[in-house]
C-alpha cells in the first residue's frame, strides 16, 4: 500500500498570536521588539485567514457550443477573522470603535477603524512555528460581543488586510505581506 505523506512533523497543531500597530509598514514590524504585550492583542480563541478570490470567465463559441477558454483572477482580498476573550480597553476600542474619553470611560462608535500594520505569530505545539508579517491592514467589528454567565464572554473582530502600495523594501514585491516559512521543511 502507497503511503502519502511526505512528512509527518509537517503536522500542525497550535494557536496564533495577532499582533497590531496603529503604524502602517511599521519599522519594527520584522524584528522581535514588535512582538511586545502593548502590540498583542491577547489571547485569540481562534483564528481564520480567509482568502477571497472572484474570477471571471470567458468562453468562445464552437459550432454552437459555449466553451471556456479562459479563467482571470478579477478580485482578491484577504480577511482574517478572529475572536478574543481580552475585554481590556484596547480590543473593546477596536470592538466599539471607542474613542477614549478618559477615567476609563470609552465614547461608543466615536472613532474611525484602526489602521496599521500586524504580525500573526503561529505558536505550534505539534508542528513548525511561522509568522504572517502585514504591512497595512484594518481591524474591524464582526458580530457580536458575546456575554453569557456560563462561558467566557467573547468578541469578534476581523482583520483586513489592505493593498500597501510602495517601493519600499521588502513589501516592494509582497503588498498584501509575506509569510515567513523558514522553520518549515
Amino acid at each position: 500500500m502507497a503511503s502519502y505523506t511526505k512528512n509527518t512533523d509537517n503536522y500542525t497543531l497550535g494557536q496564533v498570536g495577532i499582533y497590531f500597530s496603529t503604524t502602517v509598514a511599521d519599522a519594527n514590524l520584522r524584528n522581535a521588539t514588535f512582538l511586545t504585550a502593548t502590540n498583542s492583542l491577547g489571547n485569540i480563541v481562534t483564528a481564520e485567514i480567509a482568502p477571497n478570490v472572484t474570477y471571471i470567465e470567458h468562453y468562445i463559441s464552437d459550432r454552437g457550443m459555449r466553451k471556456k477558454d479562459k479563467t482571470a483572477m478579477n478580485l482578491s482580498n484577504v480577511t482574517i477573522p478572529f475572536t478574543f476573550d481580552e475585554m481590556d480597553n484596547a480590543n473593546l476600542k477596536r470592538f466599539f470603535m471607542a474613542s477614549d474619553i478618559g477615567s476609563n470611560r470609552l465614547a461608543v462608535m466615536e472613532e474611525a477603524l484602526d489602521e496599521g500594520s500586524a504580525v500573526l505569530k503561529f505558536d505550534t505545539s505539534v508542528g513548525k512555528d511561522l509568522m504572517y508579517y502585514i504591512p497595512k491592514c484594518q481591524i474591524r467589528p464582526d458580530g457580536n460581543l458575546a456575554v453569557n454567565a456560563e462561558d467566557w464572554w467573547k468578541g469578534n473582530c476581523v482583520l483586513d488586510i489592505l493593498y500597501y502600495d510602495t517601493t519600499a523594501t521588502p513589501w516592494d514585491n509582497a503588498p498584501l505581506g509575506f509569510i515567513d516559512t523558514s522553520t518549515l521543511s
